[in-house]
């Protein structure tokens, strides 16, 4: 035998005995989706003390876009009591502000 075929009879064993030692290939691993990280809502408290919870939104100049599953929504900011949706919120460990003004306004 020459050196080149001992060389590829010898990697084909270790080969072998890799596929023996109780490795799992990738493939065959769970397929299951490592679980989604769930994020609380955002609670908006209106100046008559109702409340909605909400989980995507943007704000844009002084209307809050509600973008829920079943349609988008304006709210005007005018429409919340700020500072009691700030505050739940921080109860709950959920991030709400409202962007700075630009200057000049």
């Amino acid at each position: 035998m020459n050196q080149q075929s001992l060389e590829e009879q010898q990697m084909r064993q270790q080969s072998d005995q890799d596929l023996y030692a109780g490795s799992t290939p990738p493939q065959s691993q769970s397929a299951d989706p490592a679980p989604a990280e769930v994020i609380p809502a955002t609670v908006l408290v209106f100046r008559d003390q109702r409340k909605e919870e909400i989980h995507n939104y943007a704000i844009v100049g002084q209307t809050l876009w509600n973008f829920s599953p079943q349609r988008t929504e304006k709210i005007p900011l005018s429409d919340l009591d700020i500072a009691a949706t700030s505050k739940v919120n921080q109860d709950r460990g959920v991030d709400f502000h409202l962007p700075d003004a630009p200057e000049g306004q």
